[in-house]
């Protein structure tokens, strides 16, 4: 199985997204993304007569109706003691640097990171046993993860290169 593939749009080559089971043809950039969701609508509104004409009348519809952000503009031009009032109320909810105690955030344990957390060498790879009585931490977390503990190992680099090949 290969494990990179030649995006379709900007013509580079890129690592398999893991998450992503087959047909990958986009890379992750936004350029990228957005030129999968183009084609995918232009095939979409020339294959389905349908969702095309559910399309036509979307647009047509949203043209027809006043902006928001018209009334929204004018609101605030009427109103400045709302605008003055809004804005220190968004500094008190929205301070510039904000802490968070780790105890108290929701968990996705099988996210992935582009940066190398773990130094390469060799594990060995146990399952992690969890203490029932520590399951109720307060933390939300995926349950379908597979979490293994590693253990670092002292190795013959000679012995273990001769071993694999």
């Amino acid at each position: 199985m290969t494990t990179t593939f030649t995006c379709k749009c900007c013509g580079k080559r890129v690592k398999k997204d893991p998450h992503i089971k087959s047909g990958q043809q986009y890379c992750g950039l936004v350029s990228c993304q957005q030129a999968r969701k183009n084609s995918w609508e232009r095939d979409k509104i020339s294959c389905d007569v349908i969702y095309s004409e559910k399309r036509k009348a979307s647009k047509k519809r949203w043209r027809e109706q006043p902006r928001g952000y018209l009334y929204q503009r004018r609101y605030r031009e009427t109103h400045p003691d709302y605008v003055t009032g809004n804005r220190e109320n968004q500094v008190k909810r929205r301070p510039k640097e904000e802490v968070f105690d780790t105890g108290e955030q929701i968990v996705k344990t099988d996210a992935l990171s582009p940066e190398r957390l773990i130094p390469t060498g060799v594990y060995i790879l146990t399952p992690y046993r969890v203490d029932v009585s520590k399951k109720a931490s307060g933390k939300i977390v995926k349950t379908d993860a597979l979490i293994v503990q590693l253990s670092g190992i002292q190795y013959n680099t000679t012995h273990f290169l001769a071993n694999t090949t």
